[in-house]
């Protein structure tokens, strides 16, 4: 049986000021399509809704964590498939500004889908590492809580 590894939950630091990721990451990119009222949608750092975005900033604070590169194979009412590249910035050797980013083809799965007044959102997002990931993790889950504006 495999040795099966999944990333712990991430904490980040307001402190932390990485810039690999381009600006468009945190300041919003562009979406594949215009969001209709019964779209299920991420909220991304800025508190905007967002269909099958390009990219996933899971660092909000420092954009040092993303995936990229989306593509989307399905995104429907339920649930939300498709694949990309995690961006991890290792913050090595000496520090997050000057680090190191390595990156990891993955699977991305949306799913638990939560409702408010005019929104339901993807609250969860699990990737799929299949060559391994950070500390050779194959996995990794992620709550994607960031209030709307």
């Amino acid at each position: 049986m495999r040795n099966r590894r999944t990333l712990p939950r991430l904490v980040v630091t307001a402190s932390i000021a990485a810039a690999f990721i381009a600006t468009a990451a945190v300041a919003g990119a562009p979406v594949a399509g215009a969001v209709k009222a019964d779209d299920t949608v991420i909220i991304n750092c800025l508190g905007r809704k967002v269909v099958e975005p390009k990219q996933i900033v899971i660092a909000c604070a420092d954009a040092g964590v993303a995936v990229v590169q989306i593509q989307w194979t399905s995104w429907t009412a339920n649930g939300a498939r498709g694949s990309g590249t995690l961006a991890w910035n290792t913050c090595l050797p000496k520090d997050c500004a000057s680090g190191l980013v390595e990156k990891y083809p993955v699977r991305i799965t949306l799913g638990r889908v939560a409702s408010g007044p005019g929104v339901s959102v993807f609250s969860r997002m699990t990737l799929a590492i299949p060559e391994g990931g950070p500390a050779g993790a194959d996995s990794s889950r992620y709550s994607l809580d960031n209030a709307q504006r």
